[in-house]
């Protein structure tokens, strides 16, 4: 028996439905009965934990990306969020209600190669230690796997982003604002494209209980959803249950339970991504690069939100002064607030009310209210389109030029859904939002530079008409007054900015819809350049330009055709093929694992599955599915089974190791096991599983299973105690009550969770660990800080 690596005391219990091992690191992802994430070192540190904040919603799905980079967690209200494993920050959050009003059941995460052939020849060729795992998790490849150039694939894959200057993070103040809130998280956002992850693209698949299936790639760049009914006339109010892929496989599998009369069936169901190698090579940098454009475009719609409530917020305190001494006008005197500064700035005569309202109303302090917040205004919108706007509209027409220059390649549009006339109508949109925020730059250095003027009087005159001496005695003082651009600022921007026209005002949206310039074949950037260049002095050169509000808007529309376009173009790719039956009744626990293995002269793609004992049975019962892929499109070659038997014991759960092994756990009367059992008939082990053919002419159609030939019988003492690998006391504080398993080479470990469901413990399967010393950490979870 091997010792425990690891052994942890958690408050409060854990969910065993809800326990992952992460695949690169040896961090540990538990969902608490409280409905709160927590991720663990081995040495029982918490890494970081992620808090439920809208109470009421469970957790439905815990999943690590392949690489280890990321963990999704599905919530009941439908949301996928995102967080990045390093920082523990939100990456994304995914609205999952759009795509399916049912919950989301089941969570896969896949990393597949453009060209499987490829990727394992130079894995065939190259005998240096670079196992498919490392290429999966982005370690840092053996420089002899990339020693030989490709000059018009690395001028294709050419990073011109990286030599950007970074976007700032913005002020958080919502759910939205944390994504950009963090250098961490936006190091993560825009990471670029290397040379590595260029062959591969991530999927992520969310499946609903009502049968639908949303694909996406890199996280965010979606596909589209489909419904496992395509699949079968037969699949009503059918469900995903589990997930598996292969990375050199362009189909993905599916285990679906379906409701047949008073039972539900097992069935495996492929799902053929022909956009893998229909778009080949060019797919990841399709992916890539859209998927930052659309994290560009939700950075700077943040941007635009932050300037607005900035701007307005700035403005609330003067308005009140200003509707006061208005009001007062109004009641006693025959002229306005305007009327009245100027006349003041000009002659130097006071009016009495306006006397009145200066020393018993505004004041020194009113004034200092006001000073610090228009400043604050008009500083951080200057600010924000200069640190955050600018730089952001300079990636994103770096990021368009690229797609535009990938659409001029006629040849790929079929494949990859691009039209170069879209991107140069977004690219005219966003030569006119820079030249806004050069507008906006110019116009709020201005409009501030009067304001001080402004304030300066201001303060002199507050001063001048709460004291008793004469105006003589400030004469010295005036001469230092900018009274011009305080004429200016009462003039203008004190009751109406040349801001307000670009940012979002209710007034103002009503008025009249956008022109569509598009449709009428002109430039908006040319009609705009020309207007601001032929304005007249008296008219306001914000006037010449759209709103701010309006221009966003144009720019979502021809950014969501463009992947609208995408997506239409990729899901005509994807298929469903035909259903392969397995059994009737679903276990309580099962695995998927698929591989990629010689069968007779020929690699193929194989597909095995460990399905538990169903009620009334104690059989442990394995399939082995061969898939043949030609051309992105799947037909099942054959289907053969095996059964373990397990006497009487209480099944508690199986999953793979590894591409050899597989791993149960019992319990029995008096102890629990946990045994290890290679389930491939090339494995290099004696009383290895031996398979028979199921049905092999209805292949692919509705089968009864006949899978009576028992290759392993546990319920033997002898050939138990050959395969047993670990043994735990009777007791509920050890009896396994699931299990997770790493079957990385070099790191092979499974974390064991106890019956009681507050200890869990981590093996080495390669048993490695020393003399079983235990790391007993008994921190409380609960009392750790959550980001």
């Amino acid at each position: 028996m091997a010792g425990p690596l690891a052994e942890k005391l958690v408050q409060p219990a854990v969910n065993p439905r809800h326990l992952a091992y992460c695949p690169s690191m040896d961090l540990i992802a538990l969902a608490s009965i409280d409905e709160h994430i927590y991720v663990y070192r081995l040495n029982g540190q918490q890494v970081f934990g992620i808090a439920n904040k809208q109470s009421g919603n469970g957790i439905k799905q815990i999943k690590w990306k392949p690489s280890g980079q990321s963990l999704a967690t599905a919530y009941d209200n439908n949301f996928l969020i995102l967080t990045n494993a390093h920082t523990g920050k939100t990456v994304h959050q995914i609205d999952c209600s759009a795509y399916s009003k049912s919950q989301i059941c089941c969570l896969g995460w896949g990393i597949n190669f453009t060209d499987g052939n490829k990727v394992g020849w130079e894995l065939d060729k190259f005998k240096d230690g670079v196992t498919l795992d490392d290429m999966i998790s982005q370690n840092p490849r053996v420089k002899s796997m990339d020693s030989v150039p490709n000059l018009p694939l690395d001028l294709a894959l050419l990073d011109v982003e990286a030599s950007l200057p970074k976007l700032s993070p913005l002020s958080p103040g919502g759910i939205e604002d944390d994504i950009f809130s963090s250098r961490a998280s936006l190091d993560t956002l825009f990471q670029p494209l290397t040379i590595g992850s260029t062959d591969s693209a991530d999927i992520l698949l969310v499946g609903f209980e009502d049968g639908t299936v949303h694909l996406s790639i890199y996280d965010s760049f979606e596909i589209g959803s489909f419904n496992l009914q395509q699949a079968s006339r037969g699949f009503r109010n059918c469900r995903p249950i589990l997930h598996c892929s292969h990375p050199y496989s362009t189909t993905h599998s599916m285990l679906v339970s379906a409701p047949i009369e008073d039972q539900e069936e097992l069935h495996i169901v492929p799902l053929d991504l022909r956009l893998l190698s229909n778009a080949g090579r060019y797919l990841s940098l399709l992916a890539s690069k859209s998927t930052q454009l659309h994290n560009v475009l939700r950075y700077i719609h943040q941007v635009q939100r932050q300037m607005y409530h900035d701007f307005k917020t700035s403005r609330d305190l003067p308005s009140k002064y200003i509707a006061n001494i208005e009001e007062s006008l109004q009641e006693q005197a025959d002229y306005n607030w305007m009327q009245a500064a100027y006349h003041l700035v000009v002659t130097g005569d006071c009016y009495p009310e306006v006397k009145e309202w200066l020393v018993d109303q505004l004041g020194e302090r009113g004034h200092k209210r006001w000073e610090k917040a228009t400043t604050t205004g008009y500083e951080s919108v200057r600010r924000l389109a200069h640190e955050n706007l600018l730089p952001a509209l300079e990636r994103f027409t770096v990021l368009v030029s690229r797609l535009r220059g990938l659409s001029r390649f006629q040849l790929s549009n079929a494949n990859l859904g691009l039209s170069t006339q879209e991107f140069d109508d977004v690219l005219d949109t966003i030569s006119c939002l820079q030249l806004m925020a050069h507008q906006i730059l110019i116009t709020s250095g201005s409009e501030l530079r009067q304001f001080l003027a402004f304030s300066a009087w201001l303060r002199q005159e507050i001063e001048i008409q709460a004291s008793d001496a004469s105006v003589a005695e400030f004469a010295e003082k005036d001469v230092n007054l900018d009274h011009a651009s305080t004429l200016e600022y009462i003039q203008g921007a004190m009751t109406q900015s040349q801001l307000a026209s670009f940012f979002i005002l209710e007034a103002r949206a009503e008025e009249k819809p956008p022109r569509d310039l598009a449709g009428e074949g002109r430039s908006l950037f040319e009609l705009s350049k020309r207007g601001l260049q032929n304005a007249s002095r008296e008219d306001s050169s914000a006037s010449q330009l759209p709103p701010l509000d309006a221009l966003m808007k144009k720019l979502d529309t021809q950014c969501n055709v463009i992947f609208k376009r995408i997506a239409e173009t990729q899901r005509r790719s994807v298929r469903f093929g035909a259903p392969v039956y397995l059994q009737k009744g679903v276990p309580s626990c099962m695995d998927m694992r698929m591989l990629h293995e010689l069968v007779g002269e020929k690699k193929e793609l194989v597909l095995y599955v460990v399905l538990g004992p169903v009620t009334h049975q104690s059989d442990v019962r394995i399939y082995r599915i061969v898939l043949e892929i030609k051309n992105g499109m799947s037909s099942t070659k054959s289907v053969e089974g095996a059964v373990i038997k397990t006497a009487s014991w209480e099944f508690r759960d199986v999953k793979f190791v590894d591409d050899d092994e597989l791993v149960l756990a019992v319990s029995a009367e008096s102890s629990s096991q946990l045994f290890r059992i290679p389930y491939r008939e090339s494995a290099n082990a004696s009383g290895k599983l031996a398979y028979a053919t199921i049905n092999e002419r209805n292949v692919g159609q509705r089968m009864d299973g006949n899978t009576d030939h028992s290759s392993i019988d546990l319920s033997r003492p002898d050939v138990a105690s050959a395969y047993m690998w670990q043994e735990f006391p009777d007791g509920v504080s050890w009896t396994p009550e699931r299990m997770e398993v790493n079957g990385r080479k070099g790191r092979r470990v499974i974390c064991v969770l106890a019956q009681d469901r507050f200890h869990y413990r981590v093996y080495d399967l390669d048993g490695s660990s020393s003399g079983g010393e235990v790391q007993d950490t008994r921190t409380e979870g609960s009392d750790e800080v959550m980001s």
